[in-house]
């Protein structure tokens, strides 16, 4: 597919006169903003009174000091773009960076603080420090914070919080149509996904429809989702069924004081948003999002076989303390999707395979919670969670013979659900030692049926068709042990047991950082992981003279020993260095037994039936490089570069390079804002870049002869994973524009995903008219324009 020229000038030529049209004549008043939040031990969550919070760069000085419930409330902060310093007796201080302040809603900063081994009568902040330190006091090293202020403004992230994370080290994209990533050279159903404590189904629209472990974009609209963590190896002991990384997504809690809206309106849907106290001057308050999209506007510029795309979700979270009882909130979130294509071409004019095929593909996905913190002690906290989770695919696709006959191809209708139960008691038994402990019992259910037809036109066979349940109960201990200033040990241990099989995993995890200086720190870390399979994996069934036997049923899970040794220093306040060497050991990967077939390659196959063993295993090994510049005076940049190698042996013991092998991933990120308005400056403009460099994915190498005796592409299994597919080069933009006014802030937005529409690689293609083998080449730009009003 090409992408014309004037096209892409005629939206960069829409978005520029837009931003023009609308910059009317700015209000001389000197416009302000309240800055608010709450600040708690970061072991315990327990409220810090009298903590001090004071916003950088303001004069004068403008600050204010926590309540007894570790409220604070600074008014009248003028708008800008500032780092918050929060400090307390005894506690190290912290930095909340890059925090905009801008009109039409309230700004919520929440901080959490450690407490500091040294007896001290008044605590210096001074910010010597990587700014990005996750909100896990038990993460040592592979870990970052993220927010989506920054997927909001990062370009190429498109408020996508798997998105956003292609640009740190570690990590790569998938490719334009899918927003799985890959950690370390492992595949994206590696990755586990959590929110508020508890693991969830991929929160992805389209999800497992283009690869599994990733989706279209993010049903957790941006609006939702509070600073949050993300971990690419060694994860703390409390995370188990991972094998890649880690999303701990937060939510956040809807204003106290008073209520607020969002609504925005672009060429891919709509955003509504609403927040606030169900009544003024009571605690209870309410956050709730909904969104509807449709690809339809830009459907010329997506993949001819595209068809129509829709999508839906509604999220929400209420918090309702009390006075004794603790905190009880409830949460939810779901989300639906169409899409589909269609025969559209008369049978003279197929070119391809993909031209006498039609799909009817339906996903949805949701997850509703109850959460109850309760502070139990001086030092203790009590956290216990109840959730149902799950999700829904259902694919039909078709094959059109010459006499335009549909035949059915594939079926595939895959329900799962869970019923989650967690608690966890966290307590500090002093400055240096920390402890937090938990279970959770996840009830697994099921109603799969999957089928395909082995040959066109044959009948549809079942590779899975079972309904029921299992159980996985995973239990943890962890501890922090701050042995002196400078030497940490994070040490933990996460059991694991699945009922359908018998089949548990003790798993130690071990993090040491030892600080040189205040801003340099060496690191280390060790964990033992596991995770399972989809379940469809376990249940595949084969036919015997006995019956119907399931012979995958008894597979251990996959796991890895993950190393990992690090190195950081800050440079000056505003920008940190960052190097991290890993070497990942995966073993008891199921394969099949003389064959090249292993799970760790697995993308998109859902007809496995086939006998596994768990004989097959994998190395991942490299080097992460990051240099970051946070935002300061107006800029900002991210440079990062990951260098590695991901091999795996399959059940023909012979050592091949892993589907996901890029070898290489470089990317640089920047950004500028400018301050406008005629006296105070009271409006902004931001213009952000990214410019990435991936290395391409593995594949099998196409049997020309049986392809054109078959006339479709047969690949040559002999020498699986032999060819690598060309480098990929993406350059993403981000222009955003901000009217700020006494009552509201108007915020226009141009995003476009892959400005230079290089083309992406699927395979190969056999091409009836002429009898060849083409390469499957697509290339798929997404822009998108949008208006947003807060008030």
């Amino acid at each position: 597919m090409k992408i014309s020229g004037p096209g892409l000038q005629q939206i960069f030529s829409i978005s520029f006169l837009l931003i023009i049209a609308f910059q009317s004549k700015v209000s001389s008043q000197q416009l302000t903003q309240t800055v608010k939040g709450c600040v708690v031990d970061a072991d315990t969550e327990i409220p810090l009174p009298g903590a001090t919070v004071v916003i950088s760069g303001t004069e004068p000085l403008l600050g204010a000091s926590a309540d007894a419930e570790g409220f604070f409330r600074i008014e009248k902060v003028p708008l800008g773009r500032y780092d918050i310093r929060i400090s307390f007796m005894g506690f190290e201080p912290a930095v909340i960076t890059e925090v905009i302040v801008g009109s039409g809603k309230e700004v919520v900063v929440n901080a959490g603080l450690k407490e500091s081994l040294l007896e001290l009568e008044e605590v210096v902040v001074k910010a010597e420090t990587d700014k990005k330190q996750p909100l896990n006091s038990m993460a040592t090293l592979s870990a970052r914070q993220i927010n989506m202020e920054e997927a909001r403004r990062f370009a190429g992230a498109f408020d996508d919080p798997a998105r956003l994370v292609t640009s740190y080290a570690g990590v790569a994209a998938g490719n334009m149509n899918s927003n799985g990533i890959i950690v370390r050279g492992n595949a994206p159903k590696g990755v586990l996904w959590r929110l508020e404590g508890l693991e969830i189904a991929n929160p992805s629209h389209f999800a497992n429809l283009t690869t599994f472990g990733g989706g279209g974009i993010s049903s957790l609209s941006a609006q939702m989702i509070d600073n949050s963590d993300f971990f690419t190896a060694a994860f703390p002991a409390e995370f188990g069924n991972a094998l890649s990384g880690v999303f701990d997504l937060r939510l956040r809690s809807g204003n106290r004081d008073k209520r607020e809206h969002a609504f925005q309106a672009g060429i891919t849907g709509i955003d509504l948003s609403s927040e606030g106290p169900y009544k003024k001057g009571k605690p209870a308050t309410y956050l709730f999002n909904y969104r509807y999209s449709t690809f339809g506007s830009i459907k010329p510029l997506l993949p001819e076989n595209a068809g129509l795309i829709t999508y839906q979700d509604l999220s929400f979270k209420t918090d309702f303390p009390t006075k004794k009882a603790g905190i009880f909130s409830l949460w939810g979130l779901g989300s639906t999707d169409n899409s589909g294509s269609r025969v559209e071409k008369k049978t003279a004019e197929w070119e391809y395979e993909e031209d006498r095929l039609e799909n009817d593909s339906r996903t949805s996905m949701g997850a509703l919670g109850l959460t109850h913190k309760l502070i139990t002690g001086p030092k203790t906290i009590l956290n216990s969670s109840l959730a149902l989770s799950g999700s829904n695919l259902s694919s039909e696709t078709g094959k059109m013979d010459l006499e335009e006959t549909l035949h059915d191809q594939e079926n595939i209708q895959n329900k799962a659900w869970n019923y989650n139960l967690s608690a966890n008691l966290s307590h500090k038994f002093s400055a240096r030692h920390s402890n937090r402990t938990g279970v959770t019992v996840n009830l697994l259910h099921y109603d799969m049926l999957i089928r395909y037809a082995p040959e066109f036109k044959d009948a549809l066979q079942a590779t899975t068709d079972e309904r029921g349940n299992s159980e996985l109960i995973q239990f943890y201990s962890q501890s922090r042990f701050d042995i002196t200033e400078r030497f940490t040990l994070n040490t933990g241990l996460h059991l694991r047991y699945f009922t359908l099989n018998g089949k548990y995993s003790p798993e130690p995890r071990l993090g040491l950082k030892y600080r040189i200086t205040p801003g340099q720190a060496f690191n280390l870390g060790y964990g033992l992981h596991s995770r399972l399979e989809m379940l469809f994996v376990y249940l595949g069934q084969q036919q015997s003279p006995e019956g119907v036997v399931r012979p995958n049923t008894g597979l251990d899970l996959s796991k890895a020993h993950h190393f990992v040794l690090g190195y950081e220093k800050a440079i000056g306040e505003n920008m940190n260095y960052r190097a991290e060497a890993y070497y990942q050991r995966l073993f008891s990967i199921p394969v099949e037994p003389g064959s090249s077939f292993s799970m760790i390659n697995v993308d998109q196959e859902w007809f496995i039936n086939q006998t596994l063993t768990n004989d097959g295993s994998g190395e991942n090994y490299g080097l992460d490089l990051t240099l970051e510049r946070f935002m300061n005076n107006g800029y900002y940049f991210v440079v990062s570069a990951s260098l590695f190698n991901s091999t795996y042996v399959g059940g023909d013991d012979v050592v091949r390079d892993s589907r996901f092998n890029k070898s290489y991933v470089f990317n640089l990120l920047g950004g500028k804002e400018w301050k406008m308005g005629r006296t105070h400056k009271n409006n902004s403009i931001g213009l952000n870049g990214k410019f990435s460099i991936n290395g391409g994915d593995r594949q099998t190498p196409v049997d020309t002869e049986a392809t054109c005796l078959m006339r479709e592409v047969v690949y040559d299994e002999a020498r699986a994973v032999e060819e690598q597919k060309p480098a990929v080069f993406y350059l993403h933009f981000t222009l955003n524009y901000r009217k700020n006014k006494p009552d509201h802030a108007s915020i226009w937005s141009f995003q476009i995903l892959n400005a230079l529409g290089a083309p992406e690689y699927f395979g190969y293609r056999f091409n009836y008219k002429t009898d060849s083998i083409d390469r499957d080449e697509q290339t798929i730009v997404i822009p998108n324009i949008s208006y947003k009003i807060v008030f």
